[in-house]
């Protein structure tokens, strides 16, 4: 029987998923919020439901099942967990509890369960009114860290260094969250990096480590913009294996027993902190490009095999090559686009696995308007190289960047 996937989300973001899918010979059904979401085109069924919808998405995943059964459900780069667990649930198939997929979404639920499993993370207050937020930066000291609560690719988070930037950043957030309760964290410095794996058979797989690359970090205070990241970690083994331990202990505090599990870490000199541990897989082209060019693991073609409950084995789980692999960005001035140069030659250079606009940017021409960045979701263009090693990776991929010249003029 050829196997029939739900896959959560059919943006930009999901569609790795839906032609890995189509590429295997899978049925796929797909929901999104958006009507002319691109994945429609792309699937055998769509259904306009937005991804944090669970209750609908069940009732839709329900009708679907009853003409073409169902035999998984997944997620990419989308903050959908509790949809997909609550289909997995009312449908029997392979996932995680709803339980633990809401505590892998909702910041502040989750830093309360590290906590009480006393996994090593920020220190961190809850806050619904303004005030509530002034008095845990107080007790927390500034600057803080505030973040929206249901929020992913850093939309709404932000860097507070007093009174007034708080009152602007909760007024901010209240536009990204429907929630009113918001998260307060102390701010750290130290190198921060992601880690992916899975969860097989009870087993906690992490298929890798980057560093990520926060050389622009405060190109637009207050906001946090992330320039990509390189692999492999230039981190010691101690420190990677005490990350491992940390990310696996904030699993286990999750509940996660199956499954894709993506983690953010930093590394300070109370040692390796866990930021964030999500129940998906990521987005950035980390699971299923970044880390397949690097040593040859593909997360997203295992966890979907899993998904729709193929047998996998934990060999496929085992590093086959050994590249340097460096992703970064492209951020351009505010501004109107008067000229883009060099992204040919940049493609042609030695080592370029790739050079793409970015979703939102499809079609950039002259004339179009660049707002300041407030996300790393609003680069405008990505560049990956690989190497024999780390440097020569990161040389290939800033030396295709600075190619490329996407010229702007400022609006008075």
């Amino acid at each position: 029987m050829t196997p029939h996937l739900l896959v959560i989300g059919a943006g930009p973001n999901q569609l790795p998923a839906i032609r890995l899918a189509r590429q295997k010979g899978y049925q796929v059904t797909v929901t999104d919020f958006d009507p002319e979401a691109v994945g429609f085109a792309e699937a055998d069924h769509h259904g306009v439901i937005s991804t944090r919808d669970a209750d609908g998405t069940v009732a839709f995943a329900q009708r679907t099942h009853e003409q073409w059964p169902i035999h998984g459900v997944m997620t990419l780069a989308s903050e959908s967990a509790l949809a997909v667990a609550a289909v997995a649930e009312a449908l029997g198939l392979p996932g995680i509890s709803v339980e633990s997929a809401w505590l892998a979404t909702h910041k502040v639920d989750r830093q309360r369960a590290f906590r009480e499993a006393g996994v090593p993370a920020p220190h961190f207050r809850s806050a619904s009114a303004l005030e509530d937020g002034l008095t845990a930066a107080r007790a927390l000291g500034w600057p803080v860290v505030v973040k929206p609560v249901d929020s992913a690719g850093s939309r709404g988070v932000q860097l507070v260094q007093d009174e007034h930037q708080l009152e602007a950043a909760v007024a901010e957030i209240r536009g990204v969250s429907d929630r009113a309760e918001y998260l307060v964290e102390e701010y750290l410095e130290g190198s921060e990096h992601s880690i992916e794996g899975v969860v097989l058979d009870g087993q906690i797989h992490w298929a890798a480590i980057s560093d990520r690359n926060y050389d622009n970090k405060h190109r637009h205070p207050p906001y946090f913009l992330e320039d990509g990241d390189t692999l492999p970690s230039l981190v010691f083994d101690a420190v990677a294996t005490s990350m491992r331990q940390a990310a696996a202990q904030a699993v286990r505090a999750l509940g996660i027993q199956w499954g894709p599990v993506k983690g953010d870490l930093i590394v300070t000199d109370r040692g390796p902190l866990v930021l964030e541990m999500a129940a998906r897989l990521s987005g950035d082209y980390f699971c299923y490009e970044t880390i397949p060019l690097h040593n040859g693991i593909n997360l997203l073609d295992i966890v979907m095999d899993m998904a729709v409950g193929q047998t996998v084995s934990a060999e496929r789980l085992q590093a086959t090559s050994t590249r340097g692999v460096a992703l970064r960005y492209v951020w351009p001035e505010p501004g109107i686009v008067t000229a883009i140069n060099g992204v040919e030659d940049a493609r042609a250079q030695e080592g370029i696995h790739f050079v793409r606009l970015e979703p939102r940017w499809q079609g950039l021409a002259p004339g179009d308007r660049l707002q300041p960045a407030t996300s790393m979701g609003e680069r405008v263009m990505s560049v990956m190289a690989w190497g024999r090693d780390r440097e020569e990776a990161v040389h290939r991929a800033e030396q295709a960047v600075a190619t490329i010249r996407i010229e702007t003029r400022g609006v008075s």
